[in-house]
């Protein structure tokens, strides 16, 4: 049996348990993330040792999912546009010289996308589009069960794709109109006010749609719209008809989907067979991350850094 150490950090937290390619996993161990680089390496190294002390037997290997961008060869963050605390944080060198631990790095969403066909939402699928619903937008595309990155690190950067004027908020690229400002939580945030709905935050928002509330409802046909636009220009470039949605939002499925196959129905009617047959969401959002660095690790396919 093989026992690896699956760490997800992220802009807010740390997250990780240790897992085996059994299908077996330890307690999921969360610490609140400093927002400095040494406090985020301490950090680190206090979840990497209590994970340690969990393992049923000694561990070598950590796999590693966040968010970049950073060189993922060298193990180095570049400028993270939800961590600029981390520029120029060398993890490589971190994780493997000072800790002593060999290192898989992957891009978050990346893993994510992995995680939910290993073990999540799509299990079995060989090929998925799967998109985390957060703070921003991630994305990651199977294919044959292996990530598939074209020319870039760590993939192509589906959240940038363009969808039109009329948001001038700015995303982290420094553009306008990137889908990622389109259907991230902010974008959704602003709906539900623009609808009326007295929330101050979206935790709040899901309290209005179990009352059924009107206003709650119509704010997430206008979100699925924007998702089923979005998902028709993105199914058109890849071809692969199995969608999965993670992230925080994605907890929302059941009151956008539908509203997003009418949209998918209506601008592929003419090439029906690019319209997907499955749009599903992540039983645990949470894990799916750990769980893609699981597999990579399983399969010795992740970036030995």
């Amino acid at each position: 049996m093989n026992v690896f150490i699956c760490i997800d950090l992220g802009g807010t937290n740390i997250r990780g348990t240790w897992m085996d390619n059994s299908g077996n996993s330890g307690r999921i161990i969360v610490l609140a993330r400093p927002k400095i680089q040494e406090g985020t390496r301490e950090a680190l190294a206090v979840i990497i040792e209590e994970i340690s002390r969990d393992c049923p037997q000694s561990v070598k290997r950590v796999g590693l999912a966040s968010a970049g961008p950073m060189d993922i060869t060298r193990g180095v963050y570049l400028d993270p546009t939800n961590m600029p605390e981390l520029k120029g944080f060398d993890l490589k060198s971190f994780i493997t010289r000072d800790l002593g631990y060999e290192l898989v790095l992957e891009n978050d969403a990346q893993a994510a996308a992995l995680g939910e066909v290993f073990r999540g939402c799509l299990a079995g699928r060989k090929d998925a589009l799967v998109f985390t619903l957060g703070t921003g937008l991630g994305s990651g595309v199977i294919i044959n069960q292996s990530i598939w990155r074209g020319r870039l690190p760590a993939g192509p950067e589906l959240g940038h794709l363009y969808l039109g004027p009329g948001r001038k908020v700015r995303c982290g690229c420094g553009q306008t109109g990137c889908a990622e400002t389109w259907l991230n939580a902010s974008a959704l945030m602003d709906l539900a006010i623009n609808n009326k709905v007295n929330i101050k935050s979206l935790r709040e928002f899901d309290a209005y749609l179990l009352k059924n509330d009107d206003r709650a409802l119509k704010t997430m046909r206008q979100y699925g719209r924007r998702l089923g636009l979005y998902l028709s220009q993105v199914v058109s470039v890849f071809g692969i008809t199995c969608i999965g949605l993670s992230g925080g939002l994605s907890r929302l499925g059941p009151y956008f989907t539908e509203s997003a196959r009418e949209v998918l129905a209506h601008r592929l009617n003419r090439r029906q067979w690019l319209i997907p047959d499955t749009i599903c969401c992540s039983p645990d959002p949470e894990m799916s991350a750990l769980w893609g660095m699981c597999a990579l690790m399983i399969h010795d396919s992740g970036s030995m850094v």
